[in-house]
């Protein structure tokens, strides 16, 4: 399993592979930053507050080359939010997040060190789901390539959209 260029069979919806070279090479520069940050995971700090409506994180690092990389990648992943320039389609946490989108309301704030992100929603499905999602995130920051491996768990009470 792998989140590369080529996806396994069955067509579901809009996938990064019906697009352009010029997204096969975004995807391919998101991907190297994102493994950069996976491999420093120790030198990230990141905070996740649940509220009423998602979550409120702060994502942080010392050294500033990485807190640019911080700030980087969480505004490419916003814009691919927005655009449904989905990856991880092994991934439920991922792909029912993308399938929600249209439910899903992101604000990043840059901070000195890194971003505070608000990630909301009306639905409260969707609030289970960017709650989640979040927690996903913050083993990536905790355990790095470990957890970039498994695929992010989803509530028992969570109503799944994504075939």
């Amino acid at each position: 399993m792998h989140d590369g260029p080529h996806r396994r069979g069955g067509g579901h919806g809009h996938h990064h592979h019906d697009h352009s070279p010029d997204m096969a090479q975004r995807h391919k520069r998101d991907q190297a930053v994102f493994h950069e940050l996976l491999r420093r995971h120790d030198a990230i700090r990141r905070e996740v507050e649940n509220t009423d409506t998602g979550i409120r994180a702060l994502t942080e690092s010392d050294d500033p080359e990485l807190a640019g990389l911080i700030r980087g990648h969480v505004h490419e992943m916003h814009r691919r939010l927005v655009e449904g320039f989905s990856l991880r389609h092994w991934d439920p946490a991922f792909a029912e997040i993308f399938a929600q989108k249209d439910k899903v309301r992101m604000t990043v704030t840059e901070t000195d060190k890194g971003v505070v992100i608000e990630e909301t929603s009306h639905d409260p499905n969707v609030v289970k789901l960017i709650q989640a999602h979040g927690v996903v995130v913050s083993n990536f920051v905790k355990s790095g390539g470990k957890a970039a491996g498994q695929p992010g768990a989803l509530p028992d009470d969570y109503v799944r959209v994504a075939s």
